[in-house]
């Protein structure tokens, strides 16, 4: 199969919209850039090339093809688990992007929405803010995706201040979930759950946090006065225009969980999915609260006494992964690697 571009086909449930404000690049022209041009980008070896000068990451689509391969080479693997006497258990090992997980995560989003319903009851609202970043340079040349996110999450401590300071005196959670527009690049969606009513203008300080410190943030993709920027529900109401009856899949939508394999997903979402494999950047942010409504079996002693510690491969061989961070070679970029001087004559 060519290696011009990831294999791609309409979504079944595809919330990814484009991107608002100046025109985004097309795919093609982007999937030429590097996945950074920076320097200092801890990045995952796979995505790396290793040079006389330096380290260079790879570009967007040999990115995208070294995840594919990654996804293609899992297929098959088991994890073993140690406890502390010394007993192994296999077990499946579904990478985050596999569709096994991803109905893990649809889980934990329905423990978040039955929790949420049992502690505010009625009084339940959410708001669902939305946070860009242009995907495109002054001259209109689409910028390498992991610099955009990087920019795009600069204003997050911003952003989460803010909102602390409006909820002061109020019980609320948030959970931000990251998803690709159309072309790739990714947008923010934070959810916040509140214990009473909001309304758009009670978050217009914390869009003015992410305007303020995110140097790609256009005041035109964040109008208030648009539903897509800030968006208003009461899910713990009676039936009506503005309820959410089933908030885990209102959710689940944003979590882009596809229920297929990976490499055959739409191509904005391979190349979204390339770049959170390349970064370790997790595709969502929960609060502590909830963070604790999602998580099953924390109190389980049993559970916990359980520790990775191998990966056995569809061969059958094993291969150890303790103390080693999951296996995981990871790389950091640099291009300025300044050669030795000559040596001296004679």
């Amino acid at each position: 199969m060519s290696r011009s571009a990831p294999v791609s086909r309409p979504s079944k449930t595809n919330p990814a919209d484009t991107e608002k404000g100046r025109a985004g690049p097309s795919s093609r022209r982007s999937l030429k850039t590097p996945l950074t041009e920076r320097d200092g980008v801890d990045l995952r070896a796979e995505v790396c090339e290793t040079t006389l000068e330096g380290v260079d990451a790879l570009s967007w689509r040999e990115a995208t093809w070294r995840w594919r391969d990654y996804i293609e080479d899992k297929e098959g693997t088991s994890a073993i688990f140690e406890n502390s006497v010394g007993d192994r258990v296999r077990g499946s090992d579904p990478h985050r992007f596999d569709p096994d997980y991803c109905d893990k995560q649809y889980a934990k989003l329905k423990d978040l929405e039955r929790g949420l319903r049992d502690d505010y009851g009625k009084r339940l609202h959410t708001a669902m803010l939305t946070f860009t970043a242009s995907s495109t340079d002054d001259d209109g040349d689409p910028l390498p995706p992991v610099d955009h996110l990087d920019g795009l999450l600069s204003s997050w401590e911003a952003v989460t201040r803010a909102l602390r300071r409006e909820m002061e005196g109020r019980r609320y959670e948030r959970l931000a979930i990251l998803e690709p527009h159309k072309s790739g690049y990714i947008h923010i969606h934070m959810a916040v759950f509140v214990d009473g009513p909001v309304t758009q203008e009670t978050f217009a300080p914390v869009i003015e946090a992410h305007l303020r410190n995110c140097d790609g943030a256009g005041r035109d993709a964040h109008d208030l006065a648009d539903d897509t920027t800030v968006s208003v529900n009461h899910v713990g109401a009676d039936r009506s225009e503005d309820t959410i009856e089933n908030l885990g899949t209102y959710l689940a939508e944003y979590l882009g969980a596809y229920g297929e394999d990976p490499t055959e997903a739409p191509e904005h979402v391979q190349k979204s999915n390339a770049v959170l494999w390349a970064t370790g950047k997790r595709r969502w942010r929960p609060s502590q609260g909830a963070q604790e409504y999602m998580a099953t079996n924390r109190s389980d002693p049993v559970l916990s006494d359980w520790e990775l510690v191998a990966i056995e491969d569809g061969d059958g061989e094993e291969y150890d992964v303790s103390g080693a961070g999951g296996g995981v070679t990871r790389l950091t970029t640099c291009t300025d690697v300044r050669r030795g001087d000559p040596p001296p004559d004679g």
